[in-house]
Formats: C-alpha cells, sequence, structure tokens
C-alpha cells in the first residue's frame, strides 16, 4: 500500500507539475469573459463585448462567451490571449522586414497593433468593413489609429479593388482576418478574389490566411489557394482550431522555419515565442481528393462548415 500511495503522490506531483509548466500562451485565454460591457445589432454584426477585470473580449453572433474574435489586456497589450494572432506572426518567416502590409479584418484590432509595435517603420492598411467594429476596437481595446497605421472602413474585397487600380500599391503581406466562427463571407475566398490579391502582392510578399481547420471548407480553402497562388503551407493551432495558410513562393523545412523564427526572435524580443508557432508547421498537409475549387459561381461555404473534417490536430 505505501508503495502505491508513493506512486500516486509522485504521479499527482508530476501532473500538477506539468500543468504549471504549460507555456503562458497556452494559459492566456481567459475563458470567463466577465461582465458584458456592450452589446449592438450593427449593419454586419451582433456585436458584444465583456470585461473581466483589465481583459476585453470581443464576440459577434448569438453566443455569448462563444465565437469569440478579440481578446486584450488592456493593461498589458504586449501579452497575446488568443493563439490564432501569435499564429499570424508565420508569415515573418517568409517576409522577415515587410514595409507594407495590409490586414482585412479589424475586430479588436490586436494584429495590426503588434505589427505596429514591431515594425515602426512599416504602413499597415486595414480594411474594416462594420463601422461599428472600429468604434469598438478604439472604444474598448484602445487602438490607435496614426501615419502609418490606417483603417479604411470599406469591404475587403472592394478596397483590393481599388488598389489594384493604383498600380504602385503593392503590399509586402497581406493577411485576410475577415472571418468569423458563424460567418464566412464566401466572397473574400474564392480563386478570383485570390487572383486580386495576387495582383497587389510585392515580388516576395506572403499572403496570410486565418481559416479553421475543423471542417470540410478548410479543404476547399486550401485546394483554392494552392490552384491560384501555387505552393502553400500551412500551420495548425494546437489550443484552437484554427489554421494559417501561407502562401509565399517558397517552401520550407520545420528545420528551416525554427532556424529563422529563433533569429527573429532575437531580434525583436516578441513577448510570444515565435518557434513555438513554427512548430506548429504541418509540411505535409495537402487538400483532400474530392476538395473543390471555389469561384465566384461555386462556393457553397455554410454547407462545407457543415461538413466535419476528420482532420485533427496531434498534440505537441
Amino acid at each position: 500500500m505505501k508503495k502505491q500511495a508513493h506512486v500516486l503522490i509522485t504521479a499527482a506531483v508530476c501532473l500538477t507539475a506539468a500543468l504549471f509548466t504549460l507555456s503562458a500562451e497556452s494559459r492566456a485565454y481567459s475563458r470567463d469573459p466577465g461582465e458584458r460591457v456592450y452589446q449592438k445589432n450593427s449593419l454586419y454584426n451582433n456585436i458584444c463585448v465583456h470585461q473581466n477585470e483589465s481583459v476585453v473580449t470581443l464576440t459577434f453572433g448569438r453566443a455569448a462567451r462563444g465565437g469569440v474574435q478579440s481578446q486584450a489586456d488592456v493593461h498589458d497589450p504586449r501579452r497575446h490571449m488568443l493563439e490564432y494572432t501569435r499564429m499570424t506572426f508565420c508569415g515573418l518567416l517568409y517576409h522577415s522586414e515587410p514595409n507594407a502590409i495590409l490586414v482585412l479584418g479589424l475586430g479588436g484590432g490586436v494584429i495590426p497593433r503588434e505589427l505596429r509595435h514591431y515594425f515602426p517603420e512599416a504602413t499597415i492598411d486595414v480594411a474594416e468593413i462594420d463601422a461599428e467594429v472600429l468604434r469598438v476596437a478604439r472604444e474598448y481595446f484602445h487602438f490607435k489609429e496614426d501615419a502609418k497605421l490606417k483603417v479604411h472602413v470599406e469591404d475587403g474585397r472592394m478596397f483590393v479593388r481599388k488598389r489594384l487600380r493604383d498600380k504602385g500599391a503593392k503590399y509586402d503581406m497581406v493577411i485576410l482576418d475577415a472571418f468569423t466562427s458563424e460567418y464566412i463571407p464566401y466572397h473574400l475566398m474564392t480563386r478570383e478574389f485570390l487572383e486580386q490579391v495576387k495582383g497587389i502582392l510585392a515580388e516576395e510578399g506572403v499572403i496570410v490566411a486565418n481559416v479553421f481547420y475543423t471542417d470540410r471548407l478548410f479543404e476547399a480553402e486550401l485546394a483554392t489557394f494552392m490552384s491560384t497562388v501555387g505552393d502553400c503551407q500551412v500551420y495548425l493551432g494546437f489550443d484552437s482550431g484554427n489554421a494559417m495558410i501561407v502562401a509565399a513562393g517558397e517552401v520550407l523545412t520545420p528545420q528551416q522555419a525554427a532556424g529563422r523564427a529563433t533569429a527573429l526572435q532575437s531580434k525583436h524580443g516578441f513577448s510570444f515565442d515565435l518557434v513555438a508557432v513554427a512548430q506548429m508547421l504541418e509540411p505535409d498537409i495537402t487538400p483532400g481528393e474530392s476538395a473543390i475549387v471555389l469561384t465566384d459561381d461555386r462556393a457553397p461555404v455554410n454547407w462545407l462548415r457543415s461538413q466535419p473534417s476528420a482532420r485533427r490536430r496531434a498534440a505537441p
């Protein structure tokens, strides 16, 4: 009995130690949104803001505790609360010093705010269709625009189309983040749209798309990217159903990704571990044989979202 008790105690101690040595990134997400401090039905979203001490949470949709769009600690803006905002920085592994960045979708403004912090000389454009989202980001998330960071209240595809007319407008990095857990604007994921994005991309530019890999829409999105922009790579989240599709005209091995991440971490001193992001690379992912290419006249997004995927992320 004493031996069994010793084993049980040892196991408990090991388990407790493992739980406490989880990275701060894994523990960051606050699952208790706290008190609702704002709610409004805008033209495009049912917007809710909850606050739990210094942590504010933005949700879109009907479920107050689901569909988290943004989360931030207003007392510690460098703290990344959600896994996907850290994952977005995987684009830097392909273009380490972007001078011009376009982000489609604002949310609480965490991604453009952090890019502005780490790349102060870069110009950053954000296209956000909902003026009320911009107002919420300013008021509750302390998001600020300046001479180099500008938000354009406009549909993302229309914004890209206008930039196409300006032959000199080229971006080193385009981040597609205009999606929520309840609504996917299909016109921002078709082959025709990606062709337009290619038209505003600099010669060595990179596209990073935040998507979900838990349903069959992911297969279609990956197939659409590969048929339009060529080779792509995928980073799968550990703590969420988020994935990043990266199109950069370059394919990295896990070792190359880790090496570049180590160098960038040392140079910029990110508040999160970019090497851990690099380890999310799944180099062998390809779309299934039945995956369709999404086009303007054939994009059954809602049906694909309702079909679960057999793809699962292995534990780290």
